[in-house]
């Protein structure tokens, strides 16, 4: 694929050369990624576009703001990645500092979203962990009739979920950001037409105390924003059916304003996710640089991680 077939989408064209015409660095990267995928990376990269477009309208949340939020995102990766290579750990340290910096903070938290929803369809690794959700959700389809998202954030996978699945699914939604909730629910009444049974809870998932279970549970980028991963992963385990499954992800030395809890192996995920009680069905290992893993590893190169899995039955 080519510059020309970028051209053909005309929302993501827009959306594409506002950001390479403002980011000299942003363009050789975009640019290199557009050389790779395929007409069905185009056909979902002009939907989402389209439906985003739609969405900043709606909302009346000015283009130009859009592009400068998804830049600030990129911004405050590099600075936090140079912090992290000079002081060996992440900024920031501990869940409350996260919150008030970013969650509880309606300005960060809603240009953080809308950042990275753009993000979705410009980072190779990010598109990637989205694509191996896609195809986890169609092939459970059938399966689920009660489907769980636990920081739903920019509401994309959400939003996957409630096209994928059937009309009488029930859904239930939490987060600790009051922003992000908003949002999630204002994407999905602008893009969604049909009526879903959606519960949407303004809560931490660990403290949630009910006996529901469910068929799917979907929990993107959240393990590092804790300071205890494995008790949330305990936490799902008792909330999934036993043939239920849930799709995580999370990454490998990768800081940012708000990832509070280093992983610094593919290994030591697994090794969590294994002694809370999962077994990995299928999982991607992705470095967001194309080096040898033996260069990735000792030059500390963020890794995105995502997996399917189960819980193990004795």
């Amino acid at each position: 694929m080519t510059i020309k077939e970028l051209k053909k989408n005309k929302n993501f064209y827009l959306i594409t050369k506002e950001v390479i015409n403002k980011s000299s660095s942003q363009k050789r990267k975009i640019l290199k990624f557009i050389n790779t995928v395929n007409h069905l990376y185009f056909m979902r990269a002009e939907i989402f576009a389209t439906r985003f477009l739609k969405y900043l309208k709606m909302q009346k949340i000015d283009f130009k703001y859009a592009i400068n939020a998804y830049l600030k995102l990129c911004r405050d990766m590099m600075t936090s990645q140079k912090y992290f290579l000079k002081n060996k750990k992440y900024p920031v340290d501990n869940e409350k500092l996260a919150y008030k910096n970013v969650y509880g903070n309606i300005r960060e938290m809603k240009s953080y979203m809308i950042g990275l929803a753009i993000s979705q369809f410009l980072w190779p690794t990010h598109y990637a962990m989205y694509s191996f959700f896609i195809e986890k959700i169609e092939k459970e389809n059938s399966k689920i009739k009660n489907y769980l998202e636990v920081g739903p954030g920019h509401g994309l996978f959400l939003i996957q979920a409630l096209e994928k699945l059937n009309d009488n699914t029930q859904y239930e939604i939490v987060d600790i950001s009051k922003t992000s909730l908003q949002i999630t629910q204002s994407i999905v009444d602008t893009i969604i037409n049909k009526e879903r049974k959606i519960n949407y809870k303004l809560k931490n998932i660990l403290n949630i105390r009910n006996s529901k279970k469910f068929d799917f549970i979907t929990m993107g980028e959240v393990l590092e924003h804790v300071t205890k991963p494995k008790e949330l992963l305990i936490k799902l385990k008792n909330l999934v059916n036993d043939n239920g499954s849930i799709y995580i992800s999370t990454c490998v030395d990768c800081p940012s304003i708000d990832h509070v809890y280093h992983f610094k192996s593919v290994s030591e995920i697994e090794n969590m996710i294994k002694q809370s009680g999962f077994r990995i069905i299928d999982k991607l290992v992705l470095p967001v640089e194309e080096k040898s893993m033996k260069e990735i590893i000792k030059n500390k190169i963020t890794i995105n991680y995502c997996a399917h899995i189960r819980k193990k039955i004795n």
